[in-house]
């Protein structure tokens, strides 16, 4: 019976290890959440370099941890990915509960959301559920586009 009854709490106590659930990336929803939000953003096609050590968040505190970095590619236009982006962001790493996202990782071309702030400077969101970026795919960005152009938004199923 002891037995029975510490597997019981040793399964209660590891459980909130397994509640954080997050969905696949996709492009379109990346889109999305950015063109239906009350913040603007720019789409960015890129690569990401940091200009510093990556900051790790506090997963006690709802601070984010801000890391510099470039983003170097190009931004979305009415016709495309086409406007040249080489510009300093800002990557706000933050918790949700004992899950952190991080500035690291970022390896290769990303299609990354960027919000735009009052004085112009770029921030991307990185949770422990990816944020506003992912790894660029040629699919993901040819449903962006056609998101972008049409209104049809279709996500990877």
């Amino acid at each position: 019976m002891k037995t029975v009854i510490l597997a019981l709490l040793s399964l209660a106590i590891a459980s909130p290890a397994l509640a954080l659930s997050c969905m696949a990336p996709d492009a379109v929803r990346l889109y999305e959440q950015a063109r239906d939000s009350e913040d603007t953003f720019v789409a960015v096609r890129g690569r990401i370099d940091l200009s510093e050590p990556a900051r790790a968040p506090d997963p006690d505190t709802e601070t984010p941890a801000t890391t510099h970095a470039v983003m170097s590619g190009y931004a979305l236009t009415s016709h495309g990915f086409g406007a040249v982006f080489n510009r300093p962001i800002q990557i706000e790493a933050t918790c949700f509960g004992p899950w952190c996202g991080s500035a690291e990782g970022f390896e290769g071309e990303q299609l990354a959301m960027l919000k735009v702030g009052d004085d112009t400077a770029y921030t991307l969101a990185a949770d422990p559920c990816g944020g506003a970026a992912m790894a660029w795919s040629k699919d993901g960005e040819q449903r962006l586009l056609a998101c972008h152009r049409t209104g049809t938004c279709l996500t990877a199923e």
